[in-house]
């Protein structure tokens, strides 16, 4: 594939601005860059689901395959391996052999030859055992007749992830190909792509993944594309190198044109001196000191050129990470008790739960895809009802919530401060914004549509509500997800930091390496780990 300035652009801003670049044999493509640079775009674009102002695509025969990440609704009621025919095309592949085959003519014969060719393309008739080979390596045990609407968020990516295998395309486009998964089926995946011959481009805030995959770093930034043959922990650290080096340049130019300004300003005030001046004689000691500052005036020029001549880089500098959490220090009870606690709903319960969490907990909620883990959590949250057993809350337990959906909670006109300050009376305003402040959200961002923001924008300014409202215990459900990396650098640095309890739901290997985790629940099974007792 080669690509040579892609241009597309949206409500006259330019998303890309001239990509070009070439994916050649084995190129394992690790595609990053900020929330909002056009990671997805430029995906969309190759694969031809969108289309672009300017520029060329050219692959030469080659296939291309993209993750989805989501099935329309519209196939709510097929069954799994309808579905999955449909979208592969198999099934009227299958449909058409079998009328060929039953009524062969000579007229019809080549028309027979592109079918079985196509067919065979996709390995047909080995095309449900390489089904389940690929579903079981995903961990996915479902009956292939179940319905699509009854599959949780990680049971559907898991389908369309074996959709995007099963093509057999030469190019393979995935667009954060982890999130919702239970760990087992990203190991799974992560070997699978490492080990394959495919081209592939990956989109993906999994670090790990993208370390163990990627042999090549096209960083998306300002609508254009800078490579960098390296993997992604070296890319990393080239970055870290680069930026150390711009803060120089940048401290150093500033530094420079200070300097200048102060001698400017005092060559000025030593030539506006000599100007008031008069000689009266040669031996005149202030005439002496009158020609020195008439001297002196010659300087300014070359000082106004010195300092004309610098520019100051663009450059951002990276705010400090300080997340800082006054919880509520009211006394009173904040522990969580579930007495034999099931959760679930029409044919779906998990086991009998009975666990104490006192206040500080860390928990890590476990279990694959399907298990009823976001389940668990709405019952705690009172969303949904126990099927039997109890939740019980302590009387000073502050809970604030952050779901995968992050817009599921807000209308279509809230801005940032409505959505803020929605349902409290007399709210400090002004320890509002300071708030706001300390999570980098601009006093003059107040009248944005939440709805607007970036995924990572909209946790910022969750974990600013939480922060207002002193919450003392955090439920947090697969919030690493479509975060860039700066967004997932304040989560990493709040589930370190926060003294109080923490319920969490997260296949981020990093972020459950970082959480210092008290007890592992699988709520499936009902079984817990207490690693408070591992820890002592």
């Amino acid at each position: 594939m080669i690509v040579n300035n892609l241009k597309v652009s949206f409500s006259d801003k330019n998303v890309l601005n001239g990509v070009s670049f070439s994916l050649n044999n084995k190129d394992k493509i690790a595609l990053v860059g900020p929330n909002g640079s056009g990671k997805s775009t430029l995906l969309k674009s190759l694969a031809g689901e969108l289309i672009v102002d300017s520029g060329s695509i050219k692959t030469f025969g080659e296939t291309i395959s993209y993750l989805k990440q989501e099935i329309p609704h519209v196939f709510n009621d097929y069954s799994i391996i309808e579905f999955i025919k449909k979208e592969i095309g198999i099934d009227k592949l299958e449909k058409r052999l079998n009328y060929l085959e039953a009524n062969l003519s000579e007229e019809n014969m080549n028309e027979y030859g592109d079918i079985i060719n196509k067919f065979l393309a996709l390995d047909g008739y080995n095309f449900e055992d390489n089904l389940k080979i690929v579903l079981s390596g995903l961990h996915f045990d479902n009956d292939l007749e179940t319905k699509v609407r009854y599959l949780s968020g990680g049971e559907k990516i898991k389908i369309l992830i074996a959709i995007l295998l099963l093509k057999n395309s030469d190019i393979l486009l995935l667009d954060e190909p982890t999130n919702n998964l239970d760990i087992e089926a990203i190991l799974w995946l992560e070997n699978y792509l490492k080990l394959s011959n495919k081209k592939m481009i990956i989109v993906s805030h999994d670090e790990e993944f993208l370390n163990n995959i990627a042999t090549k770093i096209f960083e998306l930034n300002e609508g254009k594309i800078s490579e960098y043959n390296l993997g992604y922990n070296d890319y990393l650290a080239k970055k870290e190198i680069e930026y150390k080096r711009q803060l120089d340049d940048y401290t150093n130019a500033i530094e420079k044109k200070e300097k200048l300004k102060k001698q400017l300003t005092k060559a000025n005030e030593w030539a506006s001196r000599g100007l008031n001046k008069k000689a009266h004689s040669d031996n005149d000691k202030i005439a002496n000191n009158f020609a020195k500052e008439r001297t002196n005036t010659a300087n300014l020029g070359k000082l106004s050129k010195a300092l004309n001549e610098i520019d100051i880089p663009n450059f951002k500098e990276k705010k400090p990470i300080n997340v800082v959490f006054d919880l509520d220090d009211s006394k009173g009870n904040k522990d969580i008790i579930l007495d034999n606690l099931v959760c679930g709903y029409d044919n779906f319960r998990t086991k009998s739960i009975t666990l104490s969490i006192p206040f500080g907990t860390k928990i890590r909620i476990d279990g694959k895809n399907g298990s009823g883990k976001t389940t668990f959590v709405k019952t705690i949250l009172c969303e949904i009802q126990p099927i039997s057993g109890k939740v019980i809350i302590g009387k000073n337990v502050k809970i604030g919530y952050i779901s995968q959906d992050t817009l599921a909670s807000t209308e279509n006109n809230d801005t940032i401060l409505s959505y803020l300050t929605k349902d409290k009376n007399n709210i400090d305003l002004s320890q509002l914004f300071i708030i706001l402040d300390k999570f980098d959200i601009s006093y003059n961002d107040k009248d944005k549509l939440y709805m607007s923001l970036s995924p990572g924008e909209r946790t910022r300014v969750n974990l600013a509500k939480m922060a207002l409202e002193k919450t003392n215990v955090l439920i947090l459900d697969e919030v690493t997800n479509h975060l860039d990396t700066e967004a997932l650098n304040l989560i990493y640095e709040l589930i370190k930091n926060y003294i109080g309890t923490i319920i969490s739901i997260s296949h981020n290997r990093k972020y459950n390496s970082l959480l210092n985790t008290d007890i592992i629940l699988d709520v499936e099974k009902g079984k817990v780990e207490n690693k408070c007792l591992i820890k002592k």
